[in-house]
């Protein structure tokens, strides 16, 4: 079993998301829609004279788990801003912050690409975020290829502070790179397969706590355009991480 059956077993769960007493304008909505909108994710408002403004709702139809944001948290992490401000590093690793209703909408399979693709990118984030302040555990990224560590200023810095962490880092991809100075702190799987010139996946196992475990999985399936999901599923994060320990 590889990083594309991974993505290929993966049972979408069915999630709604709802604004309520919407007070953002017409374009942010629809960005909104245009970011979660998925087969498995239905984006729609409601208004409710009881509640407050502008609040997100994200429903899991399975498991019937609320999980709750500000329309204003989802737009300053999210929907008004880009890439650049990871890959220049902007935002240092420490302070990344992600809305509740983001990151529930894990065990969903997500097609994305162009402004889309900010989302995996912004989930990445998160996992190397949560890895960091736990400062501990193992933590598996990659790449595609290892030149990225250079070519990204953000993304060389973040994993620079996670060289010098307590954190067991494995980093794989393509080796077409000249190795950083902090490449001794790391573990490196460099290789030409079709599977590390493809996937993009961040894995944490938690360092012994369950619930600090993560995974995003993804595959280049056209040029820019990724598909994939992230889940805080333990079993499944496991299952993920024995797979990448016995292959590699």
């Amino acid at each position: 079993m590889g990083i594309s059956a991974f993505i290929d077993a993966i049972e979408d769960r069915q999630k709604a998301v709802t604004v309520l007493n919407r007070e953002s304008v017409d374009p942010l909505y629809r960005m909104l829609e245009g970011m979660f909108d998925d087969d498995s994710v239905t984006v729609t408002e409601s208004q409710d004279p009881d509640a407050p403004g502008d609040v997100v709702l994200l429903r899991d139809e399975q498991t019937g788990s609320l999980a709750i944001s500000q329309m204003g948290e989802i737009s300053e992490t999210l929907l008004l801003v880009n890439s650049d401000l990871y890959v220049t590093g902007t935002v240092p690793l420490a302070q990344v912050q992600t809305p509740e209703v983001v990151a529930h909408l894990s065990d969903v399979t997500f097609t994305v690409e162009d402004k889309q693709k900010f989302l995996l990118i912004h989930i990445s984030r998160h996992i190397e975020s949560l890895a960091l302040e736990t400062d501990g555990g193992v933590l598996h990224s990659s790449f595609q290829r290892l030149s990225r560590l250079q070519d990204e200023r953000g993304t060389g810095k973040a994993y620079e502070t996670l060289a010098d962490s307590a954190v067991d880092v494995h980093v794989y991809g393509v080796e077409d790179w000249e190795p950083p100075g902090f490449v001794d702190a790391l573990s490196v799987h460099a290789g030409d397969t079709p599977e590390l010139r493809d996937s993009w996946f961040v894995v944490h196992d938690g360092g012994g706590d369950p619930d600090r475990m993560a995974a995003l999985v993804a595959e280049e399936v056209g040029p820019d355009e990724y598909r994939g999901y992230w889940t805080f599923e333990p079993g499944l994060v496991t299952e993920i991480l024995d797979y990448l320990e016995s292959t590699y």
